[in-house]
Formats: structure tokens, C-alpha cells, sequence
């Protein structure tokens, strides 16, 4: 039986959680969608996807999803809720994810 694939956002929410940070950002700039993980004050980007592409397209389809609606997702024996907010940023919308272990 074919697995099914994850989602842009739970890829990226799975490498925010091996590095043990609770919030990632993705901002739009010079052409790429940068994603950030943040813990406090500090943030290490952990991907960059160019914003003409479908997996880029696909990323804020996602986000704006998440925003209206929460997500759900298992990520080893662990489960955990994916929560999203959007704020403005020069011009252009900028989203900040958190995640809590339920």
C-alpha cells in the first residue's frame, strides 16, 4: 500500500521539534518563501523555498489552512497541535506557527 506523503508543514513542524523549538515563522523575501524555527529571541532558518514554485504555493495553502483551522499531527508516539497566525510584514504575509503536544 503506497504511504501517504506529509505535508510541507508537518515536515517542517517534524525538524522544528528534533531541534526542540516550539514556533516557526515563514516570511516572504527576495523571491523565496525563508522559514524560520524560533526559540526566544533567536532564529535559524531551516528552509527556503522559491516562491514561484508549487511546493511554495502548496506551503501557504497550508498556512492559510491552518489558521482558520488547527491541525492535528503525529509525529513519532507523540501528538501534537499545529496552530497558525498571520501578521504583516512589509507589505506581504507572514505566518507564525506554534505547536503544543497534546
Amino acid at each position: 500500500m503506497p504511504r501517504k506523503q506529509k505535508s510541507i508543514v508537518e515536515q517542517l513542524a517534524a525538524k522544528a521539534i528534533r531541534l526542540g523549538v516550539e514556533e516557526l515563522e515563514v516570511e516572504y523575501k527576495d523571491g523565496y518563501e525563508e522559514v524560520f524555527t524560533l526559540k526566544g529571541a533567536l532564529g535559524v532558518g531551516i528552509a527556503s523555498l522559491r516562491s514561484s514554485t508549487p511546493r511554495a504555493a502548496s506551503l501557504r495553502h497550508e498556512l492559510y489552512g491552518i489558521t482558520k483551522r488547527k491541525r492535528r499531527l503525529t509525529i513519532g508516539d507523540s501528538k501534537y497541535e499545529l496552530r497558525a497566525r498571520i501578521f504583516e510584514s512589509f507589505g506581504e504575509d507572514t505566518f507564525r506557527v506554534q505547536r503544543r503536544r497534546l
